[in-house]
Formats: structure tokens, C-alpha cells, sequence
């Protein structure tokens, strides 16, 4: 699945569920939380996949409010990453 793809998904699935009313600050604490969760599960295969799973929807609920254009922000920090190791 494309990230576009996967961001039109999640973006339809929250209008439908109610949660693209979710504030920003609601959303970047709710991945806080995960990160936290994330840090003490090392050992942990399908909790991380879990949590892992759980930030892509985070970011992607973000990612639909900002209009965000994944390929175009990609290509430019690949290009960045690129001259940052030469």
C-alpha cells in the first residue's frame, strides 16, 4: 500500500469513527505515550510491531491535517541525508 494510500485510509476511517477531531496536542501526546511504551518493550517482537503499527496511524492522522505529500518529503531528505554523509 502507498503511504498516500494509507493516509486517505486512515483519514476516512477517522472522519466515519469521529476521530479526526482529535486535537494536534492530543495526537503528539498520544505518541509520546507510545514512544515511552516503545522503550521498555525491546525484548518484545509483536508489542513493537503493535506500537510501531499504532505511531504510523498517529503520524498519519497528522500527516492528512498538514496535507502532508509523503514522496515529496522523502525525496528531499534522502537529498539532505545524501549530502550530509559525503
Amino acid at each position: 500500500m502507498k503511504l498516500s494510500e494509507l493516509k486517505n485510509q486512515i483519514q476516512n476511517f477517522d472522519k466515519r469513527v469521529g476521530w479526526d477531531k482529535t486535537e494536534f496536542s492530543q495526537l503528539v501526546g498520544f505518541m509520546q505515550e507510545e514512544l515511552d511504551h516503545l522503550k521498555s518493550s525491546a525484548n518484545d517482537k509483536d508489542r513493537v510491531n503493535h506500537l510501531l503499527t499504532d505511531l504510523l496511524v498517529l503520524i498519519m492522522q497528522t500527516a492528512y491535517r498538514y496535507d502532508t505529500d509523503f514522496s515529496s518529503e522523502l525525496a528531499k531528505w534522502f537529498k539532505s541525508a545524501e549530502q550530509e554523509i559525503k
